[in-house]
Formats: structure tokens, sequence, C-alpha cells
């Protein structure tokens, strides 16, 4: 039996096809229904997607480490991780653990143990992190602090799920896992993190919904091919007819980089996104890192340009008598889940049952290591913002209502697609 899904409704083609066309629908259309009616009663949740938001937020997410008396002391475990656990035991997990590496995990049963699960995970992390304490506030519809949409408030709509679904009523033949993620910010190489939480779980969800705080309407269902890199260049201790001023190398490789030819198919770009050396304005730069990120359509054209690139740094090595260091940060692949596939085609339906306008684009971060598993997996946002890296990011607190909506809905949808499989 052959299955072929629209945005608002299912097909199926080949025996019964009668029959199963008008289950599925059904089915199908009481998901959006509920997830229309959803977005109304969450109103009443005000204060609880409020509060979450704001006590998470004001802990940093760099602070301090805590361990827990049965864990190894090696372990670094992030304060706003413990926070995560903490709250949602409070909000009605029915269980609560953390993996090895000290990943936060509330377990909501489903009543069929035999279904795989339904995995909903956001980083634990804020982008932007000032200095000092951080306060959040209201003002308004909005709600306002540095690192809001980026992702407290992704983290926060995770851990508000369970007394969501207490409230509602929503119950789930699979079991649920609500995972939190943290330090995958903190340095240009953690994303890698994400990679490693995938290895410790002991069984491959059905599903994956990953969350950030924005935009409302997002949908992530395949990744690009990424590099970002940092290309450090030193002056070569001794070494004759060497340039004193780093500035002037790390130029010329500039240059070098804009000059190179790319394809417009598969789409390919270099990004020359910052620049650092000195250390004061009347002394040469001995050391500047500049930092690139290289993207493509193909993991083909990106493996070329990154030997192009590699080329370019050795000339420049060589001719101009210094150390350059090429330091890759992140190295994702291009995967996709696929436009037909029934978890892309829940999520276009329930935006559009509740009338957010659709925005597709490429995911150029971890997304990439769930799709590479064949783990079915999209990203999402639930919220409408502003200034998303800045002191006041904000973000529309009616549009978390629908946020909220929308993962609800996408769990639903994907617990039907675990009991049918």
């Amino acid at each position: 039996m052959v299955r072929n899904r629209t945005a608002r409704y299912l097909f199926v083609t080949g025996p019964e096809t009668a029959r199963r066309y008008i289950l599925e629908k059904s089915v199908l259309n009481g998901i959006l229904k509920r997830t229309k009616e959803l977005e109304s009663s969450l109103e009443s949740m005000r204060e609880l997607l409020i509060s979450n938001a704001i006590m998470l937020g004001e802990v940093p997410s760099y602070a301090g480490t805590w361990q827990s008396d049965d864990e190894m002391a090696s372990v670094d475990y992030s304060v706003r991780a413990r926070f995560f656990a903490d709250r949602m035991t409070e909000l009605g997990v029915d269980e609560c653990t953390t993996d090895p590496l000290g990943n936060p995990i509330g377990i909501i049963k489903g009543t069929d143990p035999t279904l795989p699960p339904i995995l909903v995970c956001a980083e634990l992390d804020s982008l932007y992190t000032p200095s000092g304490d951080i306060h959040y506030a209201l003002d308004g519809d909005s709600i306002v602090g540095p690192g809001l949409m980026d992702n407290a408030l992704g983290a926060a709509a995770v851990m508000a799920l369970p007394e969501v679904l207490r409230r509602e009523g929503v119950s789930f033949r699979s079991t649920v896992m609500l995972a939190g993620i943290p330090n995958s910010m903190r340095e240009s190489k953690n994303l890698v993190v994400v990679d490693r939480f995938l290895d410790c779980l002991s069984v491959r969800p059905k599903a994956a919904l990953i969350v950030k705080g924005g935009e409302l309407g997002r949908l992530n269902y395949y990744s690009e091919a990424v590099v970002r890199a940092d290309i450090v260049c030193e002056r070569r201790p001794g070494a004759r007819f060497a340039p004193l001023n780093m500035i002037i190398v790390a130029n010329e490789i500039i240059d070098r980089l804009l000059a190179i030819e790319l394809p417009q198919k598969p789409e390919t770009t270099v990004t020359v996104g910052m620049i650092r050396g000195g250390y004061k304005y009347g002394a040469p730069a001995t050391t500047v890192r500049i930092g690139i990120e290289l993207r493509s359509t193909s993991n083909d054209a990106l493996s070329a340009l990154s030997g192009r690139i590699a080329s370019i740094l050795d000339l420049v090595r060589h001719e101009r008598r210094v150390d350059i260091e090429y330091d890759v940060a992140a190295e994702l692949g291009a995967e996709s889940l696929g436009w037909e596939h029934p978890l892309t085609k829940a999520a276009v339906a329930i935006l559009d049952e509740l009338g957010i306008e659709l925005g597709v684009y490429p995911s150029v971060s971890e997304l990439f290591y769930y799709l590479k598993r064949g783990i079915p997996a999209i990203t999402v946002g639930v919220a409408r913002g502003n200034e998303y890296h800045q002191d006041r990011a904000c973000a529309s607190i009616r549009s978390l209502y629908s946020g909220m909506a929308q993962l609800v809905g996408l769990m639903l949808m994907a617990d039907e697609e675990a009991a049918d499989a």
C-alpha cells in the first residue's frame, strides 16, 4: 500500500482504498481540529508559559556545574540543565533522568510500550549571553531578555509540555522523551554534543522534533552541507622576508577566498564572518583569526571547495613564510527528510490549520545529526520575535500559544504514524 499525503489530508492507493482514505482523513482532521482548539485554550496557561521562560532564561547557560551523588565526578553539568530536569519533575513527567553526558531527559509513558518513542528536544544554551546578571521582563504582549529566542524560549516550551498535556488531557500510545541538550553553544565546536547525545540513546525514536524559540512558521526538514572554520595566521619566528603584520596576510587570504569561482548550481557560498587580530594601535598584529563559513546544497561541491581553500592556504603559507592553521569548528552534511515525508506534511498541515505562514529553508545546525542516522526529524519554532542576539531580544506571548499548539499537534501526528507503523 502506497501513501501519498497532502497538506490537508492523506490519500491511500491500493486495496481497500476507500475505507482507508476515510479512516485516515478522519484521523488527520481530528488532530487538526484538536490543535486549533488547543491554540485557544492555551491562553489559560499564560502564567505557566511566561514563568517557564523567565525562570529558565535567567539561569545563565554557562553557569557553574553540579555533581549528583550517583554520577562520576568527571561529568560536567550545566546548572540550566539541572533546572530543566527539576522543573520537568515538578510539572509531572513520569520519570526524569540524565544520560551519561548529563543531558536531562523527561519521560512521559505511552500506553503501548512496544512502540518506538517520540523525541522532543531543545538546546538549553543561549547563543547571546551578556556579562553579569540576566533579567527578563514583560512588556505588553512580549517577554524581553537576552538569549530568549535562541534558545531559552525553545527549551522553556519543551519544559512546559508535561503540564500542558496534563491539563488538556492529551495522552499518547508512544512514550514521549523530552530532552534538553546543554553546552552546544558554549564554543563553536560544541555542536557535536548533539551527535553524542544521539549516540547515547538506547532506542531509535520514531520521530524527533527539534524546538527553537523562533521563528514561528519555520520548517527545516533538510540540511545544507556546512563547514565552519577558523583560519589562524601567525608570524613565524625567525623567518626571513616574512611580513611583520599578519593583517596583511589575512587580507591576502580573504582576497583569494572571494576570488574563487563558485557554482550557482549546486548553490555554493563562502562567507567571511569574523576577523580578529592585534592588541594595540601602534604594533603590527602577530596573530590574526579569520572566521569563515562554507555552504553548499551538495556534499561533493563543498568537498571540492574545501580542497580549493586548503590549496590557497598552502600557497600563502609557503610564499609568505607564515604559520597558517585551518581549524574546523563544525562540519555538517547535506541530508533531507523529504517534502513528501509524513512528518513534513504533518507540519505543513498544522501550520496551515493555525493560519501561520510557512517558512521553509535549510538547517545548518543539529538537524543533520538526526537525519544522517535515519531518524525522521524536523526543526520548528514556537514564537515570533525580534532582536534575537541582543540584550532586548523579545517574543510575542500570544504567538507562543500557536507555537505550543503546533508542538502538541505534531506529537499527535507522530503518535499516529508510530501506531500505524
